[in-house]
């Protein structure tokens, strides 16, 4: 080590001694804090989860005895019970009044817990259910009491059955039991159906940031609610592991796979709170500390550097006479000049500006090369290209000679293509009126109309004061194109194209294109809509999806109201529409 710090430069020697002086006594300052205000934090953070977690231990007792006073009331009182044992155990009938004093508790338990939407008493027996809600009453006949028995059965003997609680796929759901008392066999059973989310909102008021989590179980092990946070990424069996851990841990509490846990049984186990949180947020709010800490760090290196330079000032001459030849190089008028031979960093610097002076002009030399076979090979392209302007004079004599033969569908097809390249080659002019996009356009038709055997019928309904309106050039036919691509070659008959034009009540020139063809289907069509309304650079550098695209970007690019562009309606089977809506111009600008 010894011998590489002596073999480097006098200036690197002085800024790694003074780098490693200042920057040490800062990282060990920076080390100390950082690790002080993780343990502060750490330590208060378990604290305030403590507190936290035994409060929402005693808000879920409140609960709990809340709603096992609910369920007594059908146990204490005398009338309610004998009503309920001579429905289930001697299969009488439920007569108005028994139901009216049974139907009278439930619907006052609904109005002291607005949680509870509705209330239910089995009839295990008869196979009947009760069912109370805030909109009335009604007496259904169920199959549940396999279905009890079989649940109960599979229960852990030690397991209370005086409230117990489950979750569907929706809601969150209280049984409690009624036995008979000489053989403890179940006649009846009683579900509060608990509002969607209930739960949840306890445990939102709990929370106090997005990475916490926190799971609700029941005596049983399975989930009834849960808030999960951002990074939560454990499974289920990772879960009850930790579950078990905590459960049979004196304090509860455990720091395992980069998280802190906490472990809260609610009235013996019926049910169990486990919170947890990611070691990652204490480090996040430590963050703004360690960026203090760098940003020290980096003045600190800056410091360094400024003094280093400073101070081999003295040492540096020949750098710097070696620096002012470099400052007069003329490259044709260099040479070689005679120096001495130096083994130090100075020589070093020397040889290898010389190599650089002879290695640029080398690649100066070469570049010169490229550039001139460049251009010759574009000059060669230049004239290897044909004029489009003597295309458009050939279609002409073609169609005059097609003329000649009697061949007047070659000609019509022949002169519709000679206007097109006419009107497509005229560079001139990026706005044309209405009515010349529509004379193009029926040139355009009247070719795909021989290719697809005359199936194809123009429809115009053009306003009157339309007609002089300046739009953008060949924005129609991409969109009649498009129709023939994907709207209208599985539609059977003929192909109706309608091309409607009107002055809106905003003064806006809206031009409507239709098709009576398949239509586009609602996924397609959402896709179609995201691509058009997405970053409008990307549409013209990528020139992706050039139809729709390109004529709704180059109609944005005339006016800067959201309104104008394009807009897609589609109906599948029934046919497709294409609204351009732009502001409205003329050529004297009226």
């Amino acid at each position: 080590m010894v011998r590489i710090f002596q073999n480097i430069s006098i200036r690197k020697k002085l800024l790694v001694s003074m780098l490693t002086f200042t920057l040490l006594p800062i990282l060990f300052v920076c080390t100390v804090t950082t690790t002080m205000a993780y343990r502060a934090m750490r330590n208060q953070l378990i604290y305030d989860y403590r507190m936290s977690s035994r409060w929402l231990q005693n808000r879920l007792e409140l609960e709990n005895d809340s709603i096992m006073a609910h369920f007594y009331k059908f146990d204490i009182d005398k009338n309610i019970r004998s009503d309920i044992f001579r429905w289930c155990i001697y299969n009488e009938e439920l007569y108005y009044s028994a139901r009216w004093r049974i139907i009278t508790v439930m619907n006052t338990i609904m109005s002291m817990n607005s949680s509870i939407h509705s209330v239910e008493l089995f009839n295990l027996e008869k196979n009947e259910v009760l069912i109370a809600e805030r909109s009335g009453a009604r007496i259904d006949k169920t199959d549940i009491k396999n279905e009890v028995l079989t649940y109960w059965s599979t229960r852990n003997s030690s397991l209370q059955s005086n409230l117990v609680f489950l979750r569907t796929d929706k809601e969150l759901l209280a049984y409690h039991l009624i036995h008979r008392f000489d053989n403890k066999h179940p006649v009846a059973l009683i579900v509060f159906h608990f509002l969607p989310y209930h739960i949840q909102d306890i445990l939102y008021e709990i929370r106090t940031v997005p990475e916490e989590t926190i799971l609700i179980l029941n005596d049983q092990n399975d989930l009834i609610a849960e808030n999960y946070g951002t990074d939560w990424k454990l499974n289920e069996k990772t879960v009850e592991n930790i579950r078990r851990e905590l459960s049979e841990n004196k304090h509860q509490e455990t720091f395992r796979d980069g998280q802190f846990w906490f472990y809260r049984p609610v009235n013996s186990g019926k049910i169990q709170l486990i919170l947890s949180l990611p070691n990652q947020t204490i480090i996040n709010a430590l963050l703004p500390t360690i960026t203090v800490s760098i940003a020290a760090a980096v003045l600190a290196i800056l410091s360094s550097i400024f003094c280093s330079i400073t101070y081999s000032k003295s040492v540096s001459k020949p750098i710097q006479a070696l620096s002012n030849e470099m400052k007069t190089l003329t490259l044709n008028e260099y040479h070689i000049m005679p120096h001495e031979n130096r083994q130090d960093e100075i020589g070093i610097l020397q040889d290898s500006f010389h190599y650089m002076i002879a290695r640029n002009k080398e690649l100066i030399t070469q570049q010169y090369q490229a550039k001139l076979e460049k251009r010759n090979a574009q000059l060669r392209a230049l004239q290897s290209q044909i004029n489009p302007h003597f295309m458009y004079n050939t279609l002409q004599v073609i169609g005059g000679m097609a003329l000649e033969k009697e061949a007047p569908e070659i000609y019509s097809v022949t002169i519709a293509l000679s206007d097109i390249l006419r009107y497509s080659l005229n560079f001139s002019q990026k706005m044309v009126s209405l009515e010349e996009e529509i004379e193009y356009l029926k040139s355009y038709i009247m070719i795909q109309n021989e290719r697809f055997g005359g199936r194809i019928q123009l429809d115009f309904r053009l306003a009157p004061t339309t007609v002089e309106c300046l739009i953008p050039k060949l924005i129609l036919q991409p969109i009649a194109e498009n129709s023939f691509e994907h709207g209208l070659p599985n539609k059977p008959g003929t192909w109706i194209l309608t091309i409607e034009s009107e002055i809106t009540e905003h003064n806006d020139l809206l031009v409507r294109i239709k098709d009576n063809g398949t239509g586009i289907e609602p996924e397609r069509l959402a896709q179609i809509k995201k691509m058009i309304d997405g970053d409008a650079s990307k549409v013209l550098v990528t020139d992706s999806h050039i139809g729709l695209l390109n004529v709704h970007m180059r109609v944005k690019l005339l006016s800067s109201n959201e309104n104008h562009g394009i807009s897609i309606i589609s109906t599948p089977d029934t046919g497709t529409t294409v609204n351009i809506c732009m502001p409205v111009s003329w050529r004297n600008g009226g």
